[in-house]
């Protein structure tokens, strides 16, 4: 019997955009919501990207990082900071012992943490429902100071740092990366508040001239 497709949990907030979509990581999500060239624009003044279908493993308590580092892993040197693997794959370390994996597309990682074993005491796997966002653009500072009270021209997220934080009365966590030589600011929650927090940053974002793009603009997928 063929596997059942997800939904992203923000699906039903791209509807009346009529995106197109597409299956990745066995889960429906919007590849594209206008031409390229339209996406290009968007993308360069204000934009905001579902990236909820990228593959996550969650791992909490005293031993976490002791068992990911037997796993190969390559942890974050401190609390409240991320750092990418070879492959390309995100770990982020959130607070002391709890820990975020997220894949790139053609990333394994996220699964073969799954299928390995805890055999030791203080290591507790962690389900992930987020729903995760990329947003990009020169007016990004603007969008953030109406929703956020993090100072993106202080330095907060400098040097692999991360932030727990409320965006939107929302609480986020949020890092600054580059991705595909262009900064962007990566955004988890609650996959339930997914919806709410889309609609709300999409709706400044396209007072300020942006607009959303999709899965396709920073991943390619075959």
């Amino acid at each position: 019997m063929q596997d059942a497709v997800l939904m992203s949990p923000v699906a039903f907030a791209h509807a009346l955009r009529k995106p197109v979509s597409g299956e990745v990581n066995g889960m429906e999500t919007a590849l594209s919501f206008a031409a390229a060239d339209v996406e290009a624009t968007r993308n360069e003044t204000l934009s905001i990207c579902d990236v909820s279908n990228l593959n996550r493993f969650g791992v909490k308590g005293p031993q976490s990082a002791a068992w990911l580092q037997a796993a190969g892993v390559t942890l974050p040197e401190g609390t409240n900071s991320w750092t990418p693997q070879d492959n390309g794959s995100l770990v982020m370390r959130l607070g002391n012992s709890e820990f975020l994996v997220e894949d790139q597309p053609e990333n394994s990682l996220c699964q073969t943490l799954n299928d390995t074993a805890v055999e030791t005491a203080g290591v507790h796997k962690v389900i992930r429902n987020d729903a995760a966002f990329i947003v990009s653009g020169k007016l990004t500072s603007a969008l953030f100071s109406e929703v956020c009270e993090i100072d993106l021209e202080g330095g907060a997220l400098e040097d692999n740092r991360l932030v727990m934080t409320v965006i939107a009365g929302v609480s986020a966590t949020m890092l600054k990366q580059s991705l595909n030589n262009q900064p962007v600011y990566r955004i988890w929650c609650d996959g339930t508040f997914g919806p709410y927090l889309w609609k709300t940053l999409l709706g400044i974002i396209e007072e300020q001239g942006g607009g959303p793009v999709g899965f396709n603009f920073y991943y390619e997928i075959n």
